[in-house]
């Protein structure tokens, strides 16, 4: 009898949830100490904990794979940080994060196109008779003023439902029914879903992981553009950050805000084949099976 592939697996917004369920289907085990594993799975390579979990599996001759944990999960790899893909694989959403890569000079080897199966947990959009507006504030390392001042503008917002997807980090007192999910939890997914399964447009700072789900659903996504370079965590790095956007979003001033969100809820098709492309692109929604596109990278790796 075959001894199953022992997986030392950190999870980070679900994005091995469905891995870790299923080990033992696909002949894997987990292991709690990565000495103990035949391979090892990741969500990032950039961190410091994670860089010295990488050059101890190579000293050991341990494969390493990291697993996309967001839309913009591989920002630390592009410039100003120009960090190195330093796991021997890495599993990416879509082409278009393919091709980001091979840009920054990652060796084409490295690279595997499995689409994520967090989208496979999205629900259908229920009919309902209100119209609910999602606003999603901007992940930092603190609460930012951008957040704040949206969220102060949406107040003047009238006929609509305003509900605030939040995580730890954001101050509930500066939202409108705050609506919050913990990213360790095997339950934030299904909050998102929820959520998002009765929202008819989405509001953002950026356009994220959030904001890629509602495309997903084929629901309009507004983002608000005024947006002041700052520091993250005492990185000045992200002084240069760059704000990529798709065209599959609207750009709007705050000044602008609430008057764009009533043009696109009255026009919610205006963006229709952009958002059909974004989410091919950049989430590989159209992987039939990315589970077990991913199954098949930890097993080869």
């Amino acid at each position: 009898m075959n001894r199953k592939i022992r997986c030392y697996i950190q999870n980070w917004n679900c994005v091995a949830t469905d891995l870790i369920d299923n080990l033992d289907k696909f002949g894997f085990e987990r292991v709690e100490r990565p000495i103990d594993a035949d391979k090892i799975v990741i969500w990032n390579d950039v961190m410091s904990d994670q860089i010295m979990l990488i050059e101890y599996a190579k000293k050991k001759g341990i494969p390493t794979i990291v697993l996309q944990h967001g839309s913009k999960g591989t920002s630390r790899y592009y410039f100003p940080f120009n960090q190195p893909v330093l796991a021997d694989k890495i599993c990416v959403w879509g082409q278009a994060m393919k091709d980001r890569l091979l840009e920054t000079g990652t060796p084409e080897k490295k690279i595997e196109i499995t689409g994520t199966h967090l989208i496979k947990h999205l629900k259908p959009r229920i009919e309902h008779k209100e119209i609910n507006v999602v606003f999603s504030p901007e992940h930092w390392s603190e609460e930012v003023k951008e957040n704040v001042d949206t969220a102060k503008e949406l107040l003047k917002l009238k006929g609509v439902n305003i509900f605030t997807k939040i995580v730890q980090e954001h101050n509930l007192d500066n939202y409108q029914n705050p609506i919050i999910s913990d990213r360790h939890s095997k339950e934030h997914i299904g909050i998102v879903a929820d959520l998002l399964s009765k929202t008819d447009l989405v509001v953002g700072i950026m356009e994220g992981t959030f904001e890629l789900f509602a495309q997903c659903l084929d629901i309009p996504v507004v983002i608000m553009t005024d947006w002041k370079p700052k520091v993250i965590s005492g990185d000045d790095r992200y002084l240069k950050y760059d704000k990529r956007l798709t065209n599959a979003v609207k750009q709007t001033s705050l000044k602008n805000l609430n008057k764009t969100i009533w043009q696109q809820i009255k026009n919610p098709n205006q963006l229709k084949e952009e958002r059909k492309k974004a989410v091919i692109d950049e989430g590989g929604i159209n992987i039939e099976n990315p589970l077990e596109e991913i199954i098949k990278v930890i097993k080869n790796a």
